[in-house]
């Protein structure tokens, strides 16, 4: 029912129907030349010969020598050029047939033909127009096939501005074609482009800001809610030094209105860390106790946080090969958290001051590598699978180091956190649990050294100065 409108018919084939069409009126040329008879066909003749030469020549030069020559620059404008050059050839092919053929003079027929010029130059205004619009913009070219674009302006010639963003495609002659995200095709006359604000999305490095806004109500622990939200939104893929951040952006609705900032590479990544971006501050904000806010007030909130039970706590310990005492103590100090899909948990650089523990869910260590497929961005690359029973975060809740790794929720996660502050005073007072910490961090560091390598000389001594300092031992 439906064509796509990016099916071409096949170059052979289309040559193949130019020389089919090419020999037609060469032969019907030859059986006019044979109307000796009649002097005017004699002469139409020899005018529809050069004709079907000229069309036979012009596509011969087109099809192995233009075409080829363009593919080998990569030229960015590849129809434009090959239909300038084309069009030139056919002018002169038409001067040369007036002129040799016709005995007609050029200069004069247009002296002559001034106000049959004017006439003519006035309908084909637009068409004119598009054509030194579109040589105009590759003169001093701002895009080329294969970049998204966003553009803006009175582009229907309307009182309203509008905007379009798609995929450049094709460029004409004439106009400019754009495939937008939805699939669809929009074709733009030269002119419009050319009058609009256009704004290239890919260039010039590639990297480009991207933001959304959220509105929250006033709370005296504004500052805690950006800091979650900003770990949280670690989970769109990025670079170190282009982390994500949020920032107080203004007041509306009688709250504060937060800016979410990212850097994406390319409009399909920088759409991708909008949707998260949207979700995931739709998602944390109310489980951490900041209602959002809209036109019909707060929204409710979700606080999914809770205390770690004795009987957990006590297994925890199990497994971090501490006292089983320590139970009593650390209850209170302990939480479980809930992490949803595709939210970061820590992120490389970062200070960090606890421990992870996975309870249920499965997480990722990851870092960023650029991809163009499924389309031009960012995207992570897994370096480790975290599931339940498995721990990460030792090395900076023991030495205070900062983190060494990004790590971002595969799926729905319960976690069980472990700061700081609810092992200070148990370190404090029996000391020598230092040499089972040192262990543990001994043991994670030989699973994930590769089979072969050369232990590390010190590394141990090393460990447990910079434990004694950080927690004052």
């Amino acid at each position: 029912m439906f064509r796509d409108l990016r099916t071409r018919v096949t170059p052979s084939r289309r040559a193949l129907a130019w020389v089919l069409f090419a020999l037609l009126l060469a032969m019907a040329g030859y059986f006019l030349s044979k109307q000796t008879d009649y002097p005017n066909l004699h002469r139409a003749s020899y005018v529809v010969l050069y004709v079907a030469g000229a069309i036979v020549g012009i596509k011969f030069l087109a099809f192995f020598v233009f075409d080829p020559l363009l593919r080998e620059h990569k030229t960015a404008t590849p129809g434009f050029a090959r239909d300038l050059i084309v069009v030139l050839l056919y002018s002169v092919a038409g001067w040369f047939i007036l002129k040799n053929v016709l005995g007609v003079s050029v200069g004069q027929l247009l002296g002559t033909g001034a106000i049959a010029a004017a006439v003519i130059g006035l309908s084909l205004q637009e068409t004119l127009g598009n054509l030194f619009a579109g040589i105009s913009m590759r003169l001093d070219p701002a895009f080329e096939v294969g970049d998204w674009v966003e553009v803006s302006g009175n582009l229907r010639g309307g009182n309203g501005r509008e905007t379009f963003i798609g995929e450049v495609t094709g460029m004409t002659w004439r106009t400019v074609q754009l495939r937008t995200e939805n699939g669809d095709t929009d074709i733009f006359p030269n002119r419009a482009i050319a009058q609009a604000v256009v704004t290239n999305l890919y260039v010039p490095s590639g990297l480009h800001r991207r933001t959304a806004r959220v509105t929250v109500e006033p709370n005296a622990e504004l500052h805690i809610a950006l800091d979650k939200l900003a770990i949280a939104l670690a989970g769109i893929p990025h670079y170190a030094h282009h982390r994500p951040e949020v920032v107080v952006w203004g007041f509306d609705l009688g709250g504060a209105v937060l800016e979410m900032r990212w850097w994406a590479l390319g409009f399909r990544h920088g759409r991708a860390g909008n949707f998260l971006a949207l979700r995931l501050a739709n998602t944390v904000l109310p489980r951490e106790g900041f209602p959002l806010l809209g036109p019909h007030g707060a929204t409710t909130l979700h606080p999914r946080n809770r205390e770690l039970n004795e009987g957990a706590l006590r297994q925890l310990l199990g497994k971090l090969e501490l006292p089983a005492g320590w139970a009593q103590e650390l209850r209170g100090l302990i939480h479980i958290r809930h992490v949803a899909p595709d939210e970061g948990l820590i992120r490389e650089g970062d200070p960090g001051q606890s421990l992870f523990s996975v309870l249920s869910g499965s997480l990722r260590v990851v870092k960023p590598v650029e991809r163009t497929e499924p389309h031009t961005g960012l995207y992570w690359e897994t370096l480790a699978e975290l599931g339940p029973d498995d721990w990460f975060g030792e090395a900076s809740l023991l030495t205070g180091a900062p983190r060494n790794a990004t790590v971002v929720a595969t799926t729905a996660c319960e976690l069980v956190e472990v700061p700081k502050s609810a092992f200070e005073s148990c370190l404090r007072r029996e000391p020598q649990i230092l040499e089972r910490l040192v262990d543990l961090m001994e043991t994670r560091a030989r699973a994930m050294e590769e089979p072969g390598a050369e232990a590390q000389v010190g590394r141990r001594e090393q460990w447990l100065s910079q434990i004694r300092g950080w927690f004052g031992v």
